[in-house]
Formats: C-alpha cells, sequence, structure tokens
C-alpha cells in the first residue's frame, strides 16, 4: 500500500521542516493527533523514537514509530512496525522562492502472512489515508502562514 500527498505553504523551508518535525508541540498543531510521547531523550533526530496517538478512520489509534533518516531541513523518514506491516514516512520539503512544497510518501508493507492476506483490505483505505496526512498538512500550513 502506498500514499502520496504534497501541499505548498508560504513559509521558509527551514521553518516548515521544524514545525513538521517538533515532536514536542504536533499534538498542539494537528487536529487528529491527540497526543504524542517521546520515548528518547534529546533533540529530535536519527534514532528518536515517538508514541503518536490520533484519530484515525474516527477511531484512537496509537503506534510507535522511530525517526530513521533526518537531514535538516531537506527529508526525514519514520518507521514502524505493527501488526504484521512495516510502515515507513518518508517527508520531503523543497523551497521554491518564498514558498516550501512539502510531500509525503507513505508506504505500508505486509511482513507476516496474516497481514498479507489482509493487504487487500489495507487498500480500500488509502483514500482515507491521503485525506487524512493532507488534513494534517494543512493544519500545519494554517499554524505557519499565520504566523
Amino acid at each position: 500500500m502506498k500514499v502520496k500527498a504534497h501541499c505548498t505553504i508560504s513559509a521558509p523551508k527551514a521553518k516548515v521542516f521544524n514545525a513538521f518535525s517538533d515532536l514536542k508541540n504536533l499534538a498542539n498543531n494537528v487536529r487528529a493527533i491527540k497526543s504524542i510521547e517521546l520515548l528518547t531523550p534529546g533533540d529530535v533526530g536519527i534514532g528518536s523514537k515517538f508514541k503518536e496517538t490520533r484519530i484515525m478512520f474516527g477511531k484512537e489509534s496509537s503506534e510507535t514509530m522511530e525517526i530513521t533518516q533526518f537531514s535538516f531541513p531537506n527529508y526525514y523518514k519514520e518507521e514502524a512496525q505493527s501488526n504484521g506491516m512495516h510502515y515507513a514516512t518518508e517527508w520531503r520539503f523543497v523551497e521554491e522562492g518564498n514558498k516550501t512544497t512539502v510531500s509525503i510518501d507513505f508506504s505500508g508493507t505486509p511482513t507476516t502472512f496474516s497481514a498479507k492476506l489482509l493487504n487487500v483490505l489495507f487498500l480500500f483505505m488509502v483514500g482515507g489515508m491521503k485525506k487524512a496526512f493532507l488534513a494534517d498538512m494543512d493544519d500545519l500550513k494554517k499554524m505557519l502562514e499565520k504566523g
């Protein structure tokens, strides 16, 4: 399963990157995120682990994720293992004049037999997941453009 989405924000790339990767304040700026628990100390970067609780498809869901790649202010990648699936979320930031385009590439790959059987059901969720990613990005866009 793969989901891609993007948005353009009227703000400098470094500021946009910082807002999207600010795990300490993300729950305050994205409506669907109910909480983020930092599981590792220090600044956010490679090896940072966190538990995110959000509303997804009308239900509360929690996942523990790890940042596996981090290149300020251009790119970072989050990964998770859950219920027989490997999830990878890649965030890219490209500045064009006084605007920044944020793109997300999300993939879910089954790693167990039962997850492979259920993978067909995940395909029906792609549209809803894209809508959720766009809503998250829109929340951050509004916060950043507001000043």
